[in-house]
């Protein structure tokens, strides 16, 4: 261990203290835990390290690729005002008719559930007075005989 690696354990072992009043030692199992945490942050950052410098090449020949494309088959012809107002245009009307679609079969499905919901109401009366009727037939049965 380093003189730098003696001093920030000391440090650790500080701040431990000052913070939850306990002491540790230089062989407690608390401060092979950090070091171990430090261990795999040091190789997680250097695999994150690798795969950044693997993604700027990638980036950077794609780019390259895009550059030579471009520069084989000329510059693309920037959009005028014309085509964008068009584009807007046709985009607002389809916007507007799929709303307009959207709400016409809404209103046709809000239209059938309602029908249903009304025939289960009275289905559910004309059970409920069946209900009634029977236990009437019941009590008079009973009063009866």
């Amino acid at each position: 261990m380093t003189r730098s690696d003696s001093d920030y354990l000391h440090k650790v072992i500080e701040r431990v203290a000052a913070k939850h009043g306990i002491a540790l030692s230089n062989d407690d199992p608390v401060l092979m835990v950090h070091t171990l945490n430090e261990i795999l942050l040091e190789d997680n950052a250097r695999a994150h390290q690798l795969l950044l410098n693997d993604f700027r090449s990638v980036l950077e020949e794609s780019i390259g690729r895009l550059e030579s494309a471009n520069t084989r088959t000329g510059a693309l012809p920037s959009p005028d005002n014309k085509n964008i107002l068009a584009n807007r245009q046709f985009l607002q009307r389809f916007i507007e008719s799929a709303d307009q679609e959207i709400n016409t079969r809404l209103i046709e499905k809000i239209s059938a559930i309602s029908a249903l919901c009304k025939y289960a109401r009275q289905a559910a009366i004309i059970n409920l007075m069946a209900a009634t009727v029977f236990m009437s037939a019941i009590l008079v049965a009973l009063v009866v005989f």
